[in-house]
């Protein structure tokens, strides 16, 4: 989000709403700067419930514990992978 605002970019707060804003695309489509989601990283009320911002192919970086880059093809991600998401123009 804050990503996105610093580019004149408007997203919505939470990764759900997030997905919501999003134009769903497979990962394989996916580019550098597109939203990567995931689901149930943690017990919520929604879904969709991490974000990161693709980086490469098979690199993410999120606001994570720690905040950084994440490899998108470890098990614990690939568990957890929905898709890519572009947003809407």
């Amino acid at each position: 989000q804050w990503c996105y605002g610093k580019a004149g970019i408007s997203l919505p707060r939470t990764a759900q709403a997030q997905y919501d804003a999003t134009q769903h695309l497979p990962l394989s489509q996916a580019k550098a700067g597109d939203l990567v989601f995931f689901h149930s990283t943690y017990n919520a009320g929604s879904y969709v419930t991490h974000v990161g911002i693709l980086v490469s192919p098979t690199q993410m970086y999120h606001a994570g514990d720690p905040i950084g880059y994440a490899d998108l093809s470890s098990s614990y991600w690939q568990q957890h992978l929905i898709g890519a998401g572009r947003v809407k123009q």
